[in-house]
């Protein structure tokens, strides 16, 4: 009897340890970052930006420039301690923004070579 007891205690802490909730977002840290977020950039331009951040990292929005008064696409990543990387407009005459992002907000700077721009950003998630 207390070798069936202790077999059966072992089953249990076994699945117990194995369907731990803490393993569920350990392939996916970037899940903290997924979301919808908007901000502004100032400097040499100034303008507005939106982006949506995927599951993966994966970083897809728009930048509005009031200097040429047009959109452009913002695409890039963020890595899982929050480093953002990524281009508005295209890698030769776009601007690259790079930075860091927290649960709740973001910053960094922004530069565009061919014009010889750059600045400073923020922004902070808008889907609570």
């Amino acid at each position: 009897m207390k070798n069936v007891l202790k077999i059966t205690l072992f089953f249990l802490i076994t699945l117990l340890i194995s369907c731990s909730s803490d393993d569920d977002n350990d392939n996916q840290p970037q899940l903290i970052f997924a979301g919808e977020w908007s901000g502004t950039y100032s400097g040499g331009d100034r303008g507005t930006w939106n982006a949506t951040i995927g599951e993966t990292g994966t970083v897809s929005g728009e930048a509005f420039s009031n200097n040429s008064q047009q959109s452009l696409p913002l695409t890039g990543t963020i890595a899982t301690d929050g480093e953002f990387r990524a281009t508005a407009g295209t890698a030769e005459n776009g601007a690259t923004f790079s930075g860091t992002f927290t649960v709740d907000s973001s910053s960094g700077t922004w530069e565009n070579t061919a014009a010889q721009v750059s600045g400073t950003w923020t922004g902070s998630r808008i889907d609570d």
